[in-house]
């Protein structure tokens, strides 16, 4: 039987995450993605054996300016089937369920960055199309950390590799009389808003990003842990990025991973370049910096000015209109994208 969720169903929900995924996933961080965005809860799907919740799909709440009005995304997450269920054609049963649950929603344009063969499936079972794969753009930082992340015994050589440092290390460009400031936010406030509302036109497709969004996406993330800052010209907000440093895994030792998860500005490419400035100076101790950028943007541009190299296109962003009044052009093109756009991030 294919359902809306129902109250108590999280439990099951985690449990065919687990078995899918092969994740842990807790009740406090279900609840905070699928019941506390500010766009409103969460669009879910259940397909049900006999009680037990075999498949299930989601789709996210987002607000987004489309082609200069404000309109209703649903961020397709969560798509899977317990491997004991497959072959009953759920999947397909689920995904014309969450259609229709979409539009009694009011979504009007949904989205999502599948895996290949959940990619294949959104397209053949609602219609969807492949706008483009994602690039990603990665800057060796600190290379010494990484031969020592590959080989541990290599520690006594630490301060002789750190000269191999140098050339790489990013150096924030001289601005005689500079109007700029940063600061760490931890809170973001109603100055925020406004910075949306100048902001937005940045791109003809762009998740909105106010300070209700912010503070969902990023400070009351229950499980990671962010760094935001924000970019003042003379005591005006300007801009904002958020990055995270990570320990990962790397040979037989670790190496601090940087991602630029989220930068937003106003349109001056000034701005932009002192924010990245300040960006990468918050990620000075990692030994590599990876985010998104899409090739027509500034942003890429500065990018690789900076020694971000284009490392490949991982990530494909898959969309379909869900009603009639979408008929605008939805090419890459015409979209701004950062990783905080996607919910792994």
């Amino acid at each position: 039987m294919i359902r809306p969720y129902k109250q108590h169903d999280e439990q099951e929900i985690n449990k065919l995450f687990h078995e899918v995924f092969g994740k842990e996933r807790s009740a406090h961080h279900w609840e905070w993605k699928y019941k506390h965005n500010p766009a409103g809860e969460s669009v879910m799907t259940i397909a049900d054996e006999d009680g037990e919740v075999a498949g299930h799909v989601a789709l996210m709440p987002a607000k987004a300016m489309w082609h200069g009005r404000e309109v209703l995304f649903g961020a397709r997450t969560d798509t899977m089937v317990s491997p004991r269920h497959q072959g009953k054609g759920l999947y397909k049963q689920l995904n014309n369920q969450m259609l229709v649950q979409a539009n009694e929603r009011g979504m009007n344009y949904l989205y999502g960055y599948p895996a290949e063969k959940a990619k294949q499936l959104f397209i053949r079972y609602t219609g969807a199309k492949e706008i483009a794969r994602i690039p990603r753009l990665m800057k060796f930082n600190r290379p010494s950390s990484l031969a020592l992340g590959k080989f541990p015994f290599l520690s006594f050589l630490k301060p002789l590799l750190s000269i191999v440092d140098l050339p790489f290390k990013h150096r924030p460009a001289k601005r005689k009389d500079s109007p700029y400031s940063v600061k760490q936010i931890t809170h973001c406030s109603e100055e925020f808003d406004v910075l949306w509302e100048k902001a937005k036109t940045i791109a003809p497709i762009v998740l909105k990003r106010d300070a209700a969004y912010l503070n969902w996406r990023f400070h009351h993330h229950p499980d990671k842990q962010y760094y935001m800052i924000a970019l003042y010209a003379k005591e005006e907000l300007a801009g904002y990025a958020v990055t995270s440093l990570e320990e990962k895994s790397f040979g037989r030792g670790t190496v601090k991973n940087g991602t630029i998860v989220d930068f937003l500005s106003v349109n001056s490419e000034e701005v932009q370049s002192a924010l990245l400035d300040a960006a990468l100076e918050q990620l000075k101790e990692a030994g590599i910096i990876q985010t998104w950028a899409l090739e027509h943007t500034n942003y890429f541009k500065q990018l690789r000015e900076l020694r971000f190299i284009h490392k490949d296109n991982p990530m494909p962003l898959v969309g379909k209109p869900a009603d009639d009044s979408m008929n605008e052009d939805d090419s890459i093109e015409n979209w701004y994208i950062t990783p905080a756009d996607v919910d792994s991030f």
